[in-house]
C-alpha cells in the first residue's frame, strides 16, 4: 500500500511538472533580453537596437516575418516567390509608396537553413539594392525555442506599419496578403486590426484526404479550442496572419506560449485587448514535410491550451499592454 501511494505521488508530481513546462519555459526566456537568444544576424546588430522603441513610427509599409526550423530546402522557393511579388508591388506604384522587409527567423535549425536564407539575401540584395524599396534580414536563434518564440522575435524586430506572419513552406500564396489587407480596410476605424488567413472553406476536401485518426484528432482539437477559448474563429492555426503594427507588437510582447499553441494565446490576448479578428479565406496547398507529430504535439497543444486558459482566468498571466 505504501509503495502504491509513493508511486501515485511521484506520478502526480511528474504530471504537474509536465503541465507547468510552458510556464517555466516562459519564466526562463522572458527573464532575458531578446538579444541573448540570438547567435548571429545577417545585419549589424547594435546592442539594444533590435526592437524599435514603442514610440517610434514605422519605417516601412510591410514586414513579413518568416519563422523557419530546418527549412533548408523549402525556404528558398518561398522567399523567391515572396520577394518577387513584393518587388513587383513596389515597382508598380509611385517611388517610395510601398516599402517592405522580409525577416527570416531561424529557430535554431540543425541544417543549412541560415545559409540558405543568406544565399537568398545575397541574390535579393542585387535586385533590391537598386530600388531600395525592400530588404531581407536573417536572424538565427541560439537554440530551438518554438515557432511562437521565433515569430515573437521577428514581430518585435519588425519596422512595418503592417506585420504579416507567413510560413516558410509557402503553403499559402503570398498574393493572398491582398485579401487580408482588404479585410482590414473594410473595418478601418473599428476594433478589427487583425486578420487571420483561414482554411475553413477547404474543410470538406481536407476531411476526405486525411486519415480517420488525423480527422479524429483535428476534430478533438477544434472542440477543445471551442470549449476553452470560444468562437467564432474556425481556423486558429493557419500560418498566415496580418496585424496592424501597434496591435501586433502588443500581442507578441505579451506572448507566453512559444510552441504550437501560441496562435490560441493570440486569440485570447486579442480579446483581452478588445480587438476583433477578421477571418479571411486563403488558398492553401498541403506541403510535404510537416514537422507536426499528431500524437505528441496534439498532447502538448492540449496541455498548453488548458494551461493558458487557467493562468489567464486567474490573472497569473495578463497582456503586457494592460500592465503599463
Amino acid at each position: 500500500m505504501d509503495l502504491l501511494l509513493v508511486f501515485l505521488a511521484v506520478a502526480a508530481l511528474l504530471a504537474l511538472a509536465w503541465l507547468l513546462i510552458p510556464y517555466f519555459n516562459w519564466r526562463d526566456v522572458d527573464s532575458k533580453a531578446i538579444e541573448t537568444h540570438i547567435s548571429r544576424t545577417s545585419f549589424e546588430l547594435v546592442p539594444g537596437g533590435l526592437v524599435p522603441p514603442a514610440w517610434k513610427a514605422p519605417e516601412l509599409s510591410l514586414s513579413v516575418v518568416v519563422p523557419a526550423f530546418n527549412e533548408e530546402y523549402r525556404l528558398p522557393q518561398m522567399l523567391e516567390e515572396t520577394l518577387t511579388y513584393l518587388e513587383a508591388r513596389a515597382a508598380t506604384g509611385p517611388t517610395g509608396a510601398f516599402s517592405f522587409e522580409v525577416i527570416v527567423v531561424d529557430d535554431g535549425s540543425r541544417d543549412g537553413t541560415y545559409s540558405a536564407a543568406l544565399a537568398s539575401q545575397m541574390a535579393a540584395s542585387e535586385r533590391l539594392g537598386r530600388s531600395r524599396s525592400g530588404q531581407l534580414r536573417v536572424i538565427q536563434l541560439s537554440a530551438n525555442r518554438g515557432k511562437g518564440f521565433a515569430v515573437r522575435v521577428g514581430m518585435l524586430a519588425a519596422r512595418g506599419r503592417l506585420l504579416l506572419m507567413a510560413d516558410a513552406d509557402g503553403a499559402t500564396n503570398i498574393r493572398d496578403l491582398e485579401r487580408l489587407e482588404r479585410a482590414l480596410d473594410q473595418h478601418a476605424g473599428g476594433n478589427t486590426e487583425i486578420a487571420f488567413g483561414s482554411r475553413h472553406h477547404l474543410h470538406d476536401d481536407a476531411l476526405q484526404r486525411r486519415s480517420f485518426v488525423r480527422n479524429l484528432l483535428m476534430m478533438g482539437f477544434h472542440f477543445v479550442v471551442w470549449c476553452l477559448v470560444g468562437g467564432p474563429i474556425h481556423d486558429t492555426q493557419c500560418g498566415f496572419k496580418l496585424f496592424h503594427a501597434g496591435v501586433g507588437k502588443h500581442l507578441f510582447s505579451s506572448l507566453h506560449l512559444y510552441r504550437w499553441a501560441f496562435d490560441i494565446e493570440i486569440v485570447i490576448l486579442a480579446r483581452f485587448l478588445g480587438k476583433a479578428v477578421a477571418e479571411v479565406p486563403v488558398t492553401f496547398v498541403d506541403m510535404p514535410g510537416s514537422k507536426l507529430n499528431l500524437v505528441t504535439d496534439a498532447m502538448t497543444m492540449l496541455r498548453d491550451i488548458v494551461l493558458v486558459r487557467f493562468l489567464y482566468t486567474f490573472g497569473v498571466w495578463r497582456p503586457a499592454a494592460l500592465l503599463r
